[in-house]
Order: C-alpha cells, then structure tokens, then sequence
C-alpha cells in the first residue's frame, strides 16, 4: 500500500470521511487543541497536534500500528472513532523526515462527561469520585522508533499536559495483545499477587465487552512470559504506580483483552516523580 504523508500531498479531508461514511463533527473541522504542548529532542519533536493535517497522520498510524495494511487502500487506511471529534492529540514527529511517528490521544474531564472507557467498562463510581480526569488512549508508536527515548518523550508530554489541565487522575484501557482466556486470567492472577490490583471502583466490562474471568481457568506464568504477554505501555504504568481496576474486557475486533488503569498523579512513584511529576 502507497503510505501518503498529508505533509507532502494535500488530502481533501472532507471527500475522504464522506466517502467512508464517517461522521465528524463540523466543529472538528475548526480543531484547536485545548492545550499546547511541546518539547523537542535532538531527533524527535512531541507537541499537541494543533492541526487537521497533523490529526489525520496520527489516525494513519493507528491504522497501520493497530490494524496493518492488509486490505486497506490509500483511502481507508484511518483509525478513528467518535471520540477523537473531542480528543487532543499528542503526536511525535521524527525530526529526519517530518513523518509522525507516535501518538496518544487525551480527553478531558474539563471538555467531556463521556469517555472510551464507558464503552467497554462501567466507571459511575469512578467518574463520580472528586478530581479532574485525563483519559489515555489509542497509543502507538511505529516499530522503527519503539525505543526508550520515544517513550520518555511521552511520559514528558503526558506529565506536562496533565500539569496544565491540574489533573488528578490518569485513566485508560491497557490493551494486552491475546484472546487466550487462560493467559488474560493468569495475568490478571499476577496483578493481584503483585499489589497492582485494585476493586475499589467495582469495575466490569459490559456489553460485547463483557467476560466472567473468573471462570476460566489460570497457570502460573514464568517472569518471561509475563514480560512477553504484559505491553511495555502497561508495565511503565505500574512502574508509576498506577493500579488495574476490577475485572478485564474483551476486545474482539482489536484481538486483545482490556485492563482499566488508573494512576493516581497523588500517589506517584518517588521515581516518576523526580523524572516527570515534579509539579504534583
């Protein structure tokens, strides 16, 4: 498939959803981020996407991180949903050739009572507890640039956006790539074993989503494989010292299971502290 930089072959935006048959806003066509954001690095460059073209490079790569492009034309080869009408979007440009090679969008307490999350997960007590909320999501970064100085560049750019928005709490799906029921349950085993588990909230998944994984049996994984099954994003997360939430769901179209993290910015590892949260 033929990869088009918006950067260098203008796109009419508009032609291409319309004939897609997606829906956007018509305020999405006027997009400002809520906050800007921006920090630069020898070879790469972490900003809030303060433009559609910028946008629309970050739902390519989704579409070819998440979903390949087997099947795909140069036309159709977008991630999207209708939460990004209302996201900011964190990208990261790859200084040597102006391509965006990382993304994560953010959605606001400040600007949405409705979130991703709700839609697989039900969150009333969570979403009812005191404090601004920042939810994470559709993260990736393209396999050539899958190294540590990208994903601290993202921890730079989350902390700094959380700062300006005052947010208490970080939350999201973590994506675990397998719809094996026995690895999901083992995990979710070794998450409560390991004090990175928590049922405050009562969370369950709900809908399509839904799964029981306390029916389904368990083994007991080997630090490998636990290293190989568990996500980097979701390791560096209990690193910080956020906590997975009651019971996992089911993402059949996206071939994963989805744990709901949440990450406390008052109860910060001394660690990320001093390397990200200096100002909580």
């Amino acid at each position: 498939m033929k990869a088009i930089s918006l950067y260098r072959e203008k796109i009419d935006l508009k032609d291409v959803f319309s004939k897609l048959g997606l829906y956007l806003n018509p305020k999405f066509w006027n997009y400002s981020p809520l906050f800007d954001v921006k920090i630069e690095t020898p070879h790469y460059i972490l900003k809030t996407a303060n433009n559609l073209d910028q946008v629309f490079e970050a739902f390519k790569l989704r579409h070819q991180v998440f979903l390949g492009y087997e099947g795909a034309d140069e036309n159709s080869s977008y991630d999207y949903d209708e939460f990004d009408n209302i996201c900011d979007h964190l990208i990261i440009i790859d200084k040597s050739s102006g391509d965006v090679c990382g993304t994560y969008r953010i959605l606001s307490s400040l600007k949405s009572s409705r979130f991703y999350s709700e839609t697989e997960f039900g969150l009333t007590d969570f979403l009812q507890t005191p404090g601004v909320k920042m939810e994470l999501g559709r993260a990736c970064i393209d396999e050539l640039h899958r190294n540590g100085a990208v994903i601290d560049l993202l921890w730079k750019g989350i902390a700094q956006y959380a700062h300006l928005m005052n947010a208490r709490y970080l939350f999201g799906c973590s994506s675990v790539k397998t719809l094996d029921y026995t690895q999901a349950r083992s995990l979710y085993d070794f998450l409560i074993c390991h004090n990175h588990h928590s049922d405050d909230f009562k969370i369950r998944s709900h809908g399509v989503f839904e799964v029981d994984i306390l029916e389904h049996s368990n083994y007991d994984l080997s630090g490998g494989e636990i290293k190989s099954l568990m996500p980097s994003l979701l390791r560096s997360y209990l690193s910080a010292g956020a906590r997975v939430y009651g019971y996992p769901a089911i993402d059949r179209e996206f071939k994963c299971f989805d744990f709901f993290t949440v990450l406390d910015l008052e109860n910060v590892s001394s660690s990320f502290k001093r390397r990200y949260f200096k100002n909580y």
